[in-house]
């Protein structure tokens, strides 16, 4: 194979790679995750990103807690279900991710694919990090 027919392969792999994250962040927008109080006192859906799109009280057992029992109910209905889209996330997104490269602790939605998959592959920081020698 000649050097034109690898760089040409090289390029090829880089657009499809870019196009597949590109495909990826658009399904992740469509993605989100519930999460159920114990009694079914409340339920909470969230975007990927976290944040609530609806919050739900699937039967009566709301009314017999107190305000504040109540409260932390629906805080920590929330933080599951934000861990739940969180790792559903990772889950989609690391397995793409080159080797050493991860996605815990970065914010679920938040990936930047000009940065990893630049229109111009000079500007990669794939190929910075080759040429650093890391």
């Amino acid at each position: 194979m000649s050097f034109q027919d690898k760089l040409e392969q090289v390029l090829a792999d880089y657009r499809r790679n870019r196009e597949n994250l590109q495909s990826l962040q658009e399904k992740m927008t469509e993605k989100s995750s519930t999460a159920t109080a114990p009694r079914n006192a409340v339920s909470a859906t969230v975007d990927i990103h976290g944040q609530v799109t609806a919050i739900a009280f699937p039967t009566n057992a709301y009314k017999n807690m107190a305000p504040a029992e109540l409260a932390n109910a629906v805080r920590d209905t929330v933080r599951k279900a934000q861990q739940q889209a969180r790792e559903e996330m990772i889950g989609l997104v690391e397995p793409m991710m080159p080797e050493g490269m991860s996605m815990r602790g970065a914010e679920p939605g938040k990936i930047d694919v000009d940065r990893f998959f630049p229109d111009d592959p000079e500007d990669s920081v794939f190929l910075r990090a080759l040429n650093e020698g890391k």
